[in-house]
């Protein structure tokens, strides 16, 4: 299936030229689905698209974007129908690694080969173990190896559906979804930072996904200063993080046994904000989120910030409802999709628990 784009003449803004998207080209929108194979998706089947207003039963095209693939169109020139959805698919476990007694890494072959698609920042998979569909659950992904046609995964065993992993072993096979891309909120901000300066705060497991945030910023040349505190998370594993993906870590106490965010932290947080840093990204607990956010509240003027994405995921396509969330806006919004601009983001920080 080709697909398109359609750029602005900045002449002639009613003027569109067309461009053939190409598979890796990455187009930041409200959807992080948008201009995808899986574009137009059943949300838009059903008149409950994010992005068109068009497919949403209106009479008028809102579409603001610079660059704007016409999901409209697309949706029209399919018979009406979403395109297929993301299906499971066996793939063989090719390296198993244990650490501790909660986490274990295991590498995964990808069938088709192309792994262009697992490495986009926010990117992660719903795994398991059986053929029952139900007892997926999503996991970031750590990194992916072309070469090797396969993805890394770092899994940390707690609870009914992770333990099923316990036992996995070499030549196993584990049913993959995916990838989808909204393990991140602020993916645009991230993305279009560039020779700045940046200051990443990670508490315990948080780091794992917040790990894409920081190699995306350090590629496009922002000095980043990334702050950890290590919770519960195990020190070998996170030691070897470190050193293989060469992130120098400072330690922070960022709350207290309540909960509470501490002196210190508040501390380099305000010195980040004095010195204008152009980004703060939060990888921690939505609790911490939420308190840092009022923490933020306080001050005029505060940089772009982003954060993990914690919301239950469930089917990842925004039709269960379990990652829905209501931000006074006129419609509810769906995280494990949609990508918030920076003021529904100061509103989500503060509701998201």
């Amino acid at each position: 299936m080709v697909k398109y784009v359609y750029l602005k003449n900045v002449l002639n803004p009613q003027n569109m030229t067309k461009y053939k998207l190409e598979k890796n080209m990455e187009v930041y929108s409200k959807c992080s689905d948008y201009a995808s194979d899986a574009c137009p998706c059943e949300l838009a089947e059903n008149g409950c698209c994010i992005v068109c207003s068009m497919c949403r039963g209106e009479d008028y095209c809102s579409c603001t974007d610079t660059v704007s693939f016409c999901v409209y169109q697309d949706l029209i020139s399919n018979g009406g129908k979403a395109r297929p959805r993301r299906r499971s698919v066996s793939c063989q476990v090719t390296f198993v690694k244990q650490y501790g007694d909660d986490f274990r890494f295991i590498r995964l072959n990808i069938p088709d080969g192309d792994t262009t698609e697992f490495k986009k920042l926010g990117a992660y998979v719903f795994v398991r173990t059986n053929e029952n569909p139900h007892f997926d659950t999503p996991i970031s992904v750590l990194y992916d190896e072309q070469k090797n046609n396969s993805i890394g995964l770092l899994i940390q065993m707690q609870g009914i559906k992770t333990n099923c992993f316990r036992n996995l072993q070499k030549g196993d096979s584990v049913y993959l979804r995916g990838p989808y891309f909204n393990g991140i909120q602020g993916r645009k901000m991230i993305a279009g930072l560039r020779g700045g300066s940046a200051a990443v705060f990670c508490r315990g497991i948080g780091f794992l996904p917040s790990l894409g945030v920081i190699l995306t910023l350090k590629a496009n040349g922002n000095k980043v200063d990334v702050y950890l505190d290590r919770g519960n998370f195990n020190t070998h594993l996170l030691n070897l993080l470190s050193r293989v993906f060469e992130v120098h870590l400072s330690e922070v106490d960022m709350c207290d046994e309540t909960g509470k965010i501490t002196d210190e932290m508040r501390s380099v947080i305000d010195k980040h904000l004095q010195n204008e840093t152009g980004l703060l990204h939060f990888g921690m607990s939505d609790y911490l989120i939420k308190n840092i956010a009022e923490i933020l509240d306080t001050y005029s003027q505060i940089p772009s910030v982003s954060f993990i994405n914690n919301v239950q995921m469930c089917c990842g396509e925004g039709i269960c409802g379990a990652c829905t969330r209501n931000i006074d806006s006129p419609g509810v919004v769906h995280l494990c999709k949609e990508q918030l601009d920076m003021e529904e983001l100061k509103k989500i920080m503060k509701v998201k628990i």
